[in-house]
């Protein structure tokens, strides 16, 4: 999971959404039920959100709101459970999105809002991509994506939304390329993103969370860890029933070696992953192997060896094995280590 949120930074899980009221450009059609299958995706209620998009689609089927968000939301439930089992509904309903969208921009109702729903279906595209390691595929999607967000700003400048898609798109593209900022054409634009991101906080009609998670882990790979915990601790209390804030802040304070309140974060997301283990393994060996490195690096080997021997003993699937193998191997030398430094081996 920590991996995967890294990679989906680069767009900015562009579904987590709130309304603002410091807008200027009028609210598309359907913005309530959109705003309220977000919300309930923040808070992992997916049958709910799924229910409101399918409304948004029965509104208006030519409209390409419903098909994107019901596309980002299919995505977030395969990123919380590390599964693809929903990629092939992911895929169909945001190509749906992106013909629909291209037909109203080449029609006389062309909106600066289809060139919005047009950038992030391409973005979310292209996040999946990523994961799967289609790389250049990612990397057309996102440049799709890119010119969509800038024609919607062309259009209208007060369409803040479309700042978080550029805004995210120039913070990190300038630091996967910051090696190369001394030649004349790779210029680092990071400063500019993070202000673009902060103009979409304050402004935008859908976009302030994504936008402040966006922020978060910029934060944290700049290393400037307090502000990332209090944004994600903000947010957490917003949206109690999900978990993608807590990975943010149990992942920033590993990072900082504050280990007991690593712990802390981990052992509140296990708890939420435990209403269904079965599907949670993956992120359970992840939060089990940090947990044990916190316990092993301040010194406590007997609570380190009990956590390897737990994450050790669950029954996984191939799959999940395969995919955690080195997880796995790393858990299996730190209870080899800690039994050695107790004596008991």
């Amino acid at each position: 999971m920590k991996n995967t949120f890294c990679i989906v930074s680069t767009f900015v899980l562009l579904l987590l959404t709130f309304y603002s009221s410091s807008n200027s450009i009028e609210p598309p059609p359907y913005t309530s039920l959109s705003l309220e299958g977000i919300q309930a995706t923040l808070n992992e209620n997916y049958l709910f959100a799924e229910e409101r998009f399918r409304q948004v689609i029965s509104s208006d089927s030519q409209n390409p709101a419903g098909y994107f968000f019901l596309g980002a939301l299919y995505q977030a439930e395969m990123m919380d459970y590390e599964s693809d089992f929903r990629e092939k509904e992911f895929y169909s309903t945001l190509e749906t999105a992106i013909k629909l969208a291209q037909k109203k921009i080449r029609s006389v109702d062309e909106s600066p809002w289809d060139y919005f729903y047009l950038g992030n279906s391409y973005g979310y595209l292209g996040v999946y991509k990523a994961r799967k390691g289609s790389w250049w595929s990612a990397l057309k999607n996102a440049m799709e994506a890119k010119s969509a967000f800038k024609k919607a700003v062309e259009l209208d400048s007060t369409l803040y939304d479309a700042y978080l898609g550029l805004g995210s798109y120039h913070y990190w593209t300038s630091y996967f390329t910051k090696t190369f900022a001394w030649l004349p054409f790779f210029t680092d634009e990071r400063e500019r993103g993070i202000e673009e991101l902060k103009t979409t906080v304050e402004k935008s009609i859908f976009s302030r969370v994504t936008a402040l998670n966006a922020l978060i882990w910029i934060y944290i790979k700049e290393k400037d860890y307090s502000k990332a915990i209090a944004l994600a601790d903000m947010l957490q209390k917003e949206y109690p029933d999900g978990k993608i804030f807590l990975w943010a802040s149990a992942m920033a304070c590993y990072e900082t070696y504050n280990w007991e309140k690593a712990i802390e974060y981990y052992n509140l997301v296990i708890k939420k992953l435990e209403r269904n283990t079965e599907e949670q393994y993956y992120n359970l060996i992840e939060c089990k192997y940090h947990i044990a490195e916190c316990y092993f690096n301040f010194g406590d080997f007997s609570e380190c060896m009990q956590i390897c021997k737990e994450a050790l003993g669950y029954k996984l699937d191939e799959k999940t094995r395969e995919r955690q193998e080195n997880k796995l191997e790393r858990i299996e030398e730190l209870l080899e280590k800690s039994l050695k430094i107790t004596g008991k081996k």
